[in-house]
């Protein structure tokens, strides 16, 4: 039995199904592109590769979503003149230091999203929801063992070329 449960057809242009993650504390829902290239082999590799994803890499992932948090913490203080609401929920909601894995407890609603791939490797996107950006959200993009993008969704794919992952708050 594979990993994606209830796989239907959500449009034309997606299947969608659900995915037992326990990163995420049980079940997110799962969007496959349809594309000849995306055979339900590869979408469950993808699957087990994110319900399997190694401490070092969800640690990585954590880091990233701190740096992400803290920058966007900022970027609302800057701006709380015009967004009161969203600088003070943010900082009565997250603590200033907020570390390791506990990050993970303001990310929620994921949707782990499938394309093509382009070779060999494993590739996909996490679209969420995140406590620091109300408006945007949060994307992780991963590609093999690699915690590429963790940042505002800017329409990227796990394929792009290293340095379209970069962002301002990067080290």
């Amino acid at each position: 039995m594979g990993y994606i449960k209830d796989l239907h057809e959500m449009n034309d242009c997606f299947l969608a199904g659900r995915l037992d993650v326990p990163l995420f504390g049980g079940e997110i829902e799962v969007e496959i592109k349809r594309d000849p290239a995306v055979d339900p082999a590869y979408a469950e590799k993808c699957a087990e590769h994110l319900v399997n994803l190694s401490d070092k890499m969800i640690d990585e992932l954590c880091e990233k979503a701190i740096r992400y948090c803290n920058f966007m913490r900022e970027q609302w203080r800057d701006f709380s003149d015009i967004y009161p609401d969203i600088a003070e929920d943010i900082d009565t909601n997250i603590p200033e230091d907020v570390s390791g894995r506990d990050i993970l407890k303001y990310i929620f609603k994921p949707v782990l999203f499938i394309s093509a791939p382009k070779g060999d490797g494993t590739g996909y996107t996490i679209e969420a929801q995140c406590v620091w950006e109300p408006e945007h959200g949060v994307d992780m993009i991963f590609r093999d063992n690699k915690v590429l993008y963790v940042a505002d969704p800017e329409g990227l794919g796990a394929w792009e070329d290293d340095e379209e992952y970069r962002t301002v708050f990067d080290e």
